[in-house]
């Protein structure tokens, strides 16, 4: 495993996506010294100038000045974006450099790095599994990253060699790589993490629409409440892009979920003890089994 950089990885740097995870990225990357110089762009300048001022970036400028002999480009916007940066970005590339990205779900970002990517530009899917339910640079955090899953999606075209750097990276933000394959990435995280947004967003909504005194519920609402919705914060835009971009995968995670329901719902109609015992046994025994 590799360990925090004594020297950086990479002489330079573009993170294109100033926000949380952006911002957040460039903090660590500066705080291990992963990246000698580390630019920015962001199509608000105002973010761009707070971004310099909170030290996520040394240095910021537009697309061609920020990609300039960028070595490392990390792009760090929401997933339609996302595709659509890969075309614009792909002239200012340099031979050599490796592009990344945070996008929640893979299938369509590496296909599209498979196709408007020139050819000695390598790209790797990526998707750190951290986050918050507050949005921009000023959330921006160092410690973001540090023990989260950090999921790599290598195109058909990725070297080993690319591959083990971003890899080494990721060790010295100290978060844990793990390598899947974009359909693979998608089915899992439609399951851990699209399904439960899904979830929180069915949940709040639901006290809206129960008829009963908003306030009082809102009172009433404990730490379990609190803990199982907070995700329903978060950022609409980039969630309705997760959502349709992984299409497939979340349907058939809701379709399980919803067979679960269902099933425990006929239990406790029918006051079937035993049967409504062990489904709460078993989800039990599950959930403390995470660590």
């Amino acid at each position: 495993m590799a360990v925090p950089c004594n020297k950086p990885l990479f002489k330079k740097g573009c993170i294109i996506g100033l926000g949380l995870m952006g911002g957040s990225l460039g903090l660590a990357l500066g705080k291990y010294n992963v990246v000698e110089e580390r630019w920015g762009h962001d199509i608000n300048s105002t973010v761009m100038a707070a971004a310099r001022e909170r030290g996520a970036v040394d240095k910021t400028g537009d697309l061609a000045a920020a990609l300039d002999d960028a070595e490392l480009v990390i792009l760090a916007m929401p997933i339609v974006q996302i595709v659509k940066m890969l075309s614009e970005i792909s002239s200012f590339l340099k031979k050599g450099a490796l592009v990344t990205d945070v996008g929640s779900t893979k299938q369509r970002i590496v296909e599209t790095m498979e196709n408007v990517l020139p050819s000695g530009v390598m790209g790797i899917g990526g998707h750190p599994m951290a986050g918050s339910e507050k949005a921009g640079i000023a959330a921006a955090d160092s410690t973001l990253l540090e023990n989260a899953i950090y999921l790599l999606t290598p195109t058909r075209y990725t070297s080993e060699r690319e591959l083990e750097k971003l890899q080494d990276m990721i060790h010295a933000v100290k978060a844990r790589p793990l390598i899947l394959e974009p359909e693979e990435h998608d089915r899992f995280t439609a399951l851990v993490s699209h399904l439960p947004q899904m979830v929180a967003v069915a949940l709040v909504n639901t006290l809206q629409k129960s008829g009963q005194d908003q306030d009082l519920l809102l009172t009433l609402a404990g730490k379990g409440f609190k803990d199982t919705t907070r995700i329903a914060m978060s950022e609409p835009s980039v969630w309705y892009d997760i959502f349709t971009t992984n299409k497939k995968f979340l349907r058939d995670s809701l379709e399980i979920f919803m067979e679960e329901l269902h099933l425990l719902q006929g239990y406790l109609e029918n006051e079937d003890e035993k049967e409504a015992k062990d489904i709460l046994i078993k989800a039990g025994l599950v959930r403390r089994s995470l660590q």
